[in-house]
């Protein structure tokens, strides 16, 4: 067999999906066509606003749109189509997935070359306003799956212009005496014994996320503060098929498996309070410990693993996109922060949110008054000559 050619039998498997993501795509696009012809020709039926202010505000251009998803049924097919029939071809996840060996997926942003560091400039400055009301910051560094999983990438290794990325926030926040604790080496040693993240998904898995909350619980414990004791324990329930966003993000509609994209599965955890040494109300007292940050403390059963290992309830205040600040800053603005506040404050953070260009992070900052009067006015510039909209 020439060097490079496929066996027969994966050209054969491949002709037949091809010639059928044709078809489909044929027929999808025809229905479409039809469809946006019958839109075209019969305007009045499209009800929105024709207003200039209504234009101008959005709302007309937001109203045709869900008009145009009720007249074009069609269009989610065509999308889908034409994805998988991409994924078919190419091999390719499209402009924000990357896929990887072994149906390993991969967030194309973890392997973008960002060159700024002010935003963890501006997140040591900030970490000293909770700091001197008593309470504790710890920043729990969140690794790219594709550094831990660098392997399963398609070339096998992560891009070297993003190589000393992790190290280099963690020496950041270090010389800024931000306590930060480095999950990458946990993360690492387990992903030698076994998965720690998600292999369709951005996220890490129940394993991943146990493997962090121990090594975020003992930095915690090394504090030496007296946490009110509450006892946890955790079950599992029956094993579930668990399709991950990057499939999603793939758009291959509702086709992956046969595309070969498979689902992961797990066996989800609950963790459950057992007792705890004051029965009064979990209202009546500060909650001790305090997570806040993106969907990664919101997954994989994270808050819960890391409640039984310090035996002390958290209150989970993670967003879904909560990104760099913005639950963070939710949170600081809340009452119960300002009248109960915890003794550890956990600020969960992707490694990959770090070196993205400022935006209003800043400004977001003076509505708690973190901003520190120390911060360089070089950040405040960054971001005003900065037109680049922060969506984490």
């Amino acid at each position: 067999m020439p060097k490079g050619a496929l066996p027969a039998n994966q050209a054969t498997i491949l002709s037949r999906f091809g010639a059928i993501a044709a078809l489909t795509l044929t027929g999808v696009m025809v229905a479409g066509a039809r469809q946006i012809t019958g839109a075209a020709v019969d305007p009045a039926g499209l009800d929105f606003s024709r207003s200039w202010t209504d234009f101008r505000e959005g709302r007309s251009t937001s109203a045709l749109e869900k008009q145009l998803e009720q007249k074009l049924p069609a269009r989610s097919a065509l999308i889908g189509a034409a994805n998988s029939l991409r994924y078919l071809l190419t091999g390719s996840g499209g402009e924000q997935v990357r896929t990887g060996k072994d149906g390993w997926l991969f967030l194309t942003e973890e392997l973008r070359f960002d060159a700024n560091g002010s935003r963890a400039e501006l997140l040591g400055a900030a970490s000293r306003s909770p700091e001197s009301q008593g309470v504790k910051l710890i920043v729990a560094l969140v690794p790219d799956k594709a550094r831990v999983y660098s392997s399963k990438l398609a070339n096998g290794y992560y891009p070297d212009h993003n190589s000393s990325r992790y190290a280099d926030a963690i020496d950041a926040f270090q010389k800024q005496g931000v306590t930060t604790v480095g999950l990458l080496p946990p993360l690492a040693q387990a992903a030698a014994r076994g998965e720690v993240y998600y292999r369709t998904d951005t996220h890490w898995n129940q394993s991943g996320a146990e493997v962090a909350a121990e090594a975020l619980g003992s930095t915690i414990k090394r504090l030496g503060l007296e946490l009110e004791k509450t006892s946890f324990s955790s079950i599992r329930g029956t094993p579930i098929e668990r399709p991950g966003d990057l499939i999603r993000l793939m758009g291959p509609g509702g086709t992956p498996k046969v595309l070969g994209l498979l689902p992961d599965t797990e066996t989800p955890a609950v963790t459950q309070q057992r007792s705890a040494e004051n029965t009064g109300l979990f209202g009546d007292s500060a909650v001790p410990v305090v997570l806040t940050g993106t969907s990664y403390s919101l997954r994989a059963n994270f808050v819960g693993y890391l409640e039984q290992v310090l035996s002390a309830k958290v209150l989970n205040a993670a967003k879904d996109g909560g990104g760099f600040l913005q639950a963070t800053t939710l949170y600081l603005n809340e009452e119960s922060f300002r009248s109960n506040k915890p003794k550890v404050l956990v600020w969960e953070m992707p490694e990959r949110f770090l070196w993205r260009k400022l935006d209003d992070e800043p400004r977001r900052l003076e509505t708690v008054k973190l901003r520190s009067p120390r911060m360089k006015d070089a950040v405040v510039e960054a971001v005003s000559n900065n037109s680049m909209h922060a969506d984490q």
